[in-house]
């Protein structure tokens, strides 16, 4: 497993310090006009009485460091002169898109100008709204910087997704969310753990793991989630779409699983937020999709909680996709379907900003995945080390109804027979009977062509 050993970093002004500055350059602007009118009174002004001099406060006795605020600050001064839209050419967008260490950006004058213009419409919108303040890890420039990965550095564009991103947050409660994260797992965000004592905050948390299972940890010692890592330290997230059970999604209703599926979001979100401060560099997850048992036709027979079911999934996906923008590092496809239907199947399943971080690997993907994962970081399963947990316990298409071709093979073989028989003797054959093969084999023809799944679908909602 990747090291979490924090890496040595130059100190940077933070959000609030920046604010602090400005309300106190503003507060000794006023000072000083305040005294303007005193200086230019006649010299034989009366004066008062001058004042003892107050004691010292006595100083506290050994005080403990204070924590970092929940929230940053809103501006008290008024903003500075707005900053005007950076227009990035195509040669300085690659220069962006290059690595480069969060503590050297301030040395940048391209990684600087793209985050003015960040922090200066941040901070319109905080003064416009302080509802909006966001917390300390929503201000900072790592997470002003993945609006702008994700949007190619288009100023105008990263920074309305962002105060979108804030009214999102307002409206879901989603700071509350990140306060109750960080004190359930305090050694994780304040002492530099490895694990955490919390990942799952309650039953309802645990519940919708058990209905859609997903693997980014795995059981401590302690009873906590020992983080997994890539080789690069990257976070390691596993799926099996098809082992999701669509039915038991529907039966924890859909503001329980929403509201599951946010917190688990703001978790990975927060996750990703410390690897990056204690690592310098900005920290994605690299996805491992196991796709075995998604099927490429729906079936027309599943139940109306199963069907439901994949409209909550599909409607979690959305709601998140543009707050948290720009997590991917690699999206791993394995025991993906033959090459033959390998490009539809990307497209469907992967949004166009990811399509370049996708592989697409059939069933000998051990030697490719284990470069960038250790077998130590992943389940047996996937031919490491690890429990396997609740993906693969079960058939992986237990959360399907039973495969289309079982449920018609009793219709399949009647109009096999069917054919024969109009073969033989046609003369002998109702227009009822004729009818019915007809309708039967234009359904079968239909769902063969058919490539737009409920799988497919559901998986694509798996990739941000």
């Amino acid at each position: 497993m990747a090291s979490l050993t924090p890496q040595p970093m130059s100190p940077r002004p933070t959000y609030e310090e920046v604010l602090r500055l400005r309300a106190a350059s503003a507060k000794q602007s006023a000072e000083k006009m305040a005294a303007a009118p005193a200086a230019a009174a006649p010299a034989n002004a009366p004066q008062p009485p001058p004042q003892p001099p107050h004691p010292p406060p006595p100083a506290a006795a050994s005080a403990p460091a204070p924590s970092p605020p929940a929230v940053a600050p809103a501006p008290v001064a008024a903003p500075a002169k707005p900053v005007a839209e950076p227009a990035f050419t195509d040669a300085e967008v690659e220069v962006l898109r290059t690595p480069l260490a969060p503590s050297e950006w301030c040395g940048s004058e391209l990684h600087e100008r793209a985050l003015a213009y960040m922090r200066s419409r941040r901070d319109a919108a905080v003064l416009a709204d302080p509802s909006l303040a966001p917390t300390v890890e929503m201000a900072s420039d790592l997470r002003l910087w993945r609006f702008l990965v994700a949007t190619a550095f288009k100023g105008g564009d990263a920074a309305s997704m962002y105060v979108e991103a804030l009214r999102w947050r307002k409206r879901n409660g989603t700071d509350a969310t990140r306060a109750d994260l960080r004190a359930a797992n305090p050694s994780f965000f304040t002492a530099r753990a490895t694990s955490l004592e919390m990942p799952l905050l309650n039953e309802q948390d645990a519940a919708v793991f058990a209905a859609r299972p997903r693997t980014f940890f795995t059981k401590s010692a302690g009873g906590g989630g020992e983080l997994l890592l890539d080789r690069a330290g990257n976070l390691l997230f596993i799926e099996v779409p098809a082992s999701a059970d669509a039915a038991a999604v529907c039966a924890l209703g859909a503001d329980a699983f929403l509201a599951a599926e946010l917190r688990t979001q703001e978790l990975l979100q927060l996750v990703l937020d410390e690897l990056s401060t204690r690592q310098d560099r900005l920290v994605l997850m690299f996805r491992v999709l196991d796709l075995a048992g998604v099927s490429l036709t729906p079936n027309p027979f599943r139940s109306s909680d199963v069907k439901k079911g994949e409209g909550m999934v599909k409607s979690a996906g959305k709601e998140v996709r543009d707050a948290y923008p720009t997590t991917t590092y690699k999206n791993c496809l394995i025991n993906a379907p033959a090459a033959s239907i390998a490009g539809p199947i990307v497209a469907a399943l992967v949004p166009k900003r990811s399509r370049d971080k996708t592989m697409l690997l059939g069933k000998d993907y051990a030697g490719e995945l284990h470069s960038f994962v250790a077998p130590s970081s992943l389940p047996k399963k996937l031919g490491g080390e690890l429990d396997n947990g609740n993906q693969w316990k079960k058939d992986a298409a237990r959360c399907l109804a039973p495969p289309l071709r079982a449920a018609a093979s009793p219709a399949r073989r009647w109009l096999a027979k069917l054919v024969a028989k109009s073969v033989a003797r046609p003369c002998h054959l109702s227009r009822r009977a004729l009818a019915a093969g007809f309708m039967l084999f234009t359904l079968f023809g239909l769902l063969s062509v058919r490539r737009n799944s409920r799988s497919v679908r559901e998986c694509r909602e798996c990739i941000v």
